[in-house]
């Protein structure tokens, strides 16, 4: 046996965490440049909260509150000019996936020659970004453990890229889960399903090892208890805090194996239909699920079993039966019943013939799928 795991990313995880945000930005830095969405941190009193402890510190700070969902590189761009502007040294990221890879993303440019695109892909990114705190305000995308970062390409048609690199990760998180107390529960739905999408992903791939699968069976166990829970009642904290956790887990092992061809499969419907990543993974699932599910058996099985106590075993085996309680543990997550995507199946086509040149995510998926059976996916999930 031989694996690699790489983790520089200090984790301060529990209630009221985020007071800590001074102190850490303090040993990093004068200024920090805060990147966060347009409206719902400062609403929700999030960054009143960090200015104070920042103010406490002695640490001076700048906010740079316009990152969107699926944030464009146009808003990096400013968001980079706005931090040499500024005078900055160090990026406090507040907020869900997007305002975490936006900032990720602006560290590059900040540090990188243009153009950015040039950084597209896996280890591209030469000089290390500005010290990165992260603070999420979702249990989802794990992005306060991973080197990723996603961006819409708007120079491209819209299309999603992704920034792999070793200095994306951030120096220090802080995962505090009276944070995601107000996510309503479509919200606490379409992150707390994309952990899981991360868990099964990186458990199913081929680059999978012992510890790995080890930490992503525990974050699907956790996740199957407590994603239900938190959509059904947003102030249970035990439930928030222990979704928090999985989706940390789940970041963390997504960060050593990668994503599955199920993750690129999603980029087109949510660039295309503006829709949340995590719904899209869950519309997706269980056709994915079944069609792959001869490529590794066992693991489908042992997944389904760590998800739902008490599912008999011939169950767990049939790939059918196993991809139906998938759904129907999906949409008791807040998953809806009906995808309700207006799309036609000559778009699917296109999108599915774009899939299928990613040769390494085919590679690394449960089984290789070809063309026939990723248009397959699409149809299944998206027009019966």
């Amino acid at each position: 046996m031989e694996f690699a795991f790489y983790l520089p990313t200090k984790v301060h995880f529990g209630q009221g965490k985020v007071k800590k945000v001074g102190k850490i930005a303090k040993k990093y830095g004068e200024k920090a440049l805060v990147v966060t969405g347009r409206t719902s941190a400062r609403k929700l009193g999030f960054l009143e909260l960090i200015e104070k402890e920042l103010k406490k510190e002695g640490v001076k700070f700048s906010f740079f509150e316009k990152v969107e969902p699926n944030p464009s590189i146009d808003t990096v761009k400013k968001g980079a000019e706005f931090f040499k502007q500024e005078r900055c040294d160090v990026i406090i990221a507040l907020g869900g996936g997007s305002s975490l890879d936006a900032a990720k993303v602006i560290g590059i440019m900040v540090k990188n020659p243009a153009p950015l695109s040039s950084y597209f892909g896996k280890n591209k990114v030469k000089e290390e970004i500005p010290p990165l705190i992260a603070i999420p305000t979702t249990s989802g995308t794990g992005s306060e453990v991973t080197p990723y970062a996603v961006i819409t390409d708007t120079e491209n048609d819209h299309v999603k890229k992704v920034i792999a690199d070793p200095h994306l990760f951030p120096k220090e998180a802080l995962l505090d889960p009276e944070l995601t107390i107000t996510l309503p529960p479509s919200v606490t739905s379409d992150t707390g399903i994309d952990a899981l999408s991360h868990a099964v992903e990186s458990y199913l791939s081929k680059k999978s090892f012992p510890l790995s699968q080890t930490i992503a069976l525990e974050a699907i166990r956790i996740i199957g208890i407590y994603l239900p829970r938190a959509v059904k009642r947003p102030d249970d904290l035990e439930a928030r805090t222990y979704l928090m956790y999985a989706s940390m887990l789940a970041g963390m092992v997504i960060a050593q194996t990668g994503a599955t061809i199920l993750h690129t499969m999603g980029y087109p419907l949510t660039s295309n239909f503006n829709i949340p990543h995590g719904r899209v993974n869950g519309i997706l699932l269980p056709s994915f699920w079944e069609k792959s599910f001869s490529g590794e058996p066992e693991k489908f099985s042992k997944v389904v079993a760590s998800l739902l106590e008490g599912i008999e075993n011939s169950q767990a085996k049939d790939p059918v039966k196993s991809a139906l309680f998938i759904k129907e543990f999906l949409h008791k997550a807040g998953l809806p019943k009906n995808p309700n995507i207006n799309i036609k199946e000559e778009e699917l086509s296109r999108f599915a013939h774009e899939i299928i040149k990613n040769k390494e995510k085919i590679a690394v998926s449960p089984k290789e799928l070809n063309f026939e059976e990723i248009l397959d996916i699409y149809k299944k999930a998206l027009l019966h």
